[in-house]
């Protein structure tokens, strides 16, 4: 054991050292088969980070000879690369680790390996059907929304996360739910595979005005809201809500791709990198004729912000909640050959007259804040208001 500890301990050297030397020839120097060329002048620099590293071999040699606790190489390289990043003091740069990689993807995607429900935890403390997803094992074993889950493979679970975490699995496995439905309890047995999460939802309301929820803006989000907005146009719907509550974010180009259907021709958002660079994102003379409101609130984030900034600076439709969250940078996620991966935050964006969004977030027109002790979603009854102004 002795001796797989030092090994594990010469190659994090190896690999630290590795990172110091490439880094410095990166900025500094230039390589010659196995050699570094690195101009005079600039040893001070290279000799300045062996010396500001140089107690790492000695913390390692501590850690072999006396620490009580195993060393782990590869939680040791994990915990490093993160630790790097996270030296740059910006929350939304990452690197990710393989697994962590995978899930960060599914999320994005809007796919997960599971038999297709939403639940969460009702006034009673129990977990509740909320959603149950077409065509999804969950649908074709009977489940329904407001079935209370009683136990996951004959087990009941403290938190959502544990519970989620058991309810999904690999593709091709199966999981025993057992359920309550009017005082019965029921029995579903399914075989997990991939599921797509919806994330558009539409429907017409009493007083005759659409409503389209945009849960997160995923792969597909755009081609979702579409088919919901078409609907609207073909019945007739002469106003809408675009509900962006609680939406934080997700793939851009599905927030412009939305916001080009809404607007006339002009500017949706510009992007700026490190070193000034701008790109333009423009909308097409194209527009949907129905008039529509969007409600935002302090959850409202990331693409929510663009497409919310993007539809008030153009005035293409009134906003309606409370201030939006404030993330107006964008982050750039580059995999590597080991299935991890870097999100690192490389441009900022503004709105299309140039406001910044970043840590200050929209203001609505107007302004109503959520009672929850209303009975009613009053946020919604202003919208509906506007919309008849």
């Amino acid at each position: 054991m002795k001796e797989k500890r030092k090994f594990f301990n010469k190659q994090w050297i190896a690999f630290l050292l590795g990172v110091i030397f490439t880094i410095t020839a990166l900025f500094i120097g230039a390589k010659l088969g196995n050699w570094f060329i690195v101009r005079g002048d600039e040893q001070g620099v290279i000799k300045a980070i062996s010396k500001e590293y140089s107690n790492l071999p000695q913390i390692l040699n501590l850690i072999d000879k006396k620490s009580i606790f195993k060393f782990d190489d590869k939680k040791a390289k994990d915990a490093a690369l993160k630790a790097i990043v996270a030296s740059l003091g910006d929350e939304y740069s990452e690197y990710l680790t393989k697994k962590e990689t995978a899930a960060w993807e599914s999320y994005l995607n809007g796919e997960f390996s599971g038999i297709g429900i939403s639940f969460q935890k009702n006034d009673n403390g129990e977990y509740q059907v909320t959603e149950v997803f077409k065509n999804s094992p969950a649908e074709n074993a009977g489940i329904k929304s407001g079935d209370i889950i009683l136990k996951v493979d004959g087990k009941l679970y403290e938190t959502s996360e544990e519970m989620s975490e058991h309810i999904r699995g690999k593709n091709g496995t199966k999981v025993e739910l057992v359920l309550r439905r009017d005082n019965k309890e029921i029995n579903a047995t399914m075989t997990r595979e991939t599921v797509k999460e919806k994330t558009v939802y539409g429907k017409v309301l009493d007083d005759g005005s659409g409503y389209i929820l945009i849960k997160s803006f995923e792969e597909g989000t755009s081609e979702e809201f579409e088919t919901e907005l078409s609907a609207f146009e073909k019945q007739g719907v002469k106003s809408m809500i675009i509900d962006l509550r609680d939406n934080g974010g997700g793939y851009i180009d599905e927030g412009i791709k939305i916001a080009d259907r809404l607007l006339k021709e002009g500017t949706i958002t510009y992007m700026e990198d490190v070193n000034g660079k701008r790109k333009y994102y423009n909308s097409d003379e194209k527009a949907t004729k129905i008039k529509y409101v969007v409600l935002v609130n302090e959850n409202t984030a990331s693409t929510s912000e663009i497409l919310t900034a993007a539809i008030k600076d153009n005035k293409g439709g009134k906003i309606v909640g409370t201030k939006t969250f404030g993330k107006g940078i964008v982050q750039e996620t580059t995999k590597f050959k080991d299935g991890s991966s870097l999100k690192l935050t490389v441009l900022r964006y503004f709105s299309p007259k140039g406001k910044v969004i970043h840590k200050k977030g929209i203001v609505p027109d107007v302004k109503v804040d959520l009672d929850v002790n209303a009975g009613v979603d009053n946020q919604l009854k202003m919208a509906q208001t506007v919309l008849k102004q």
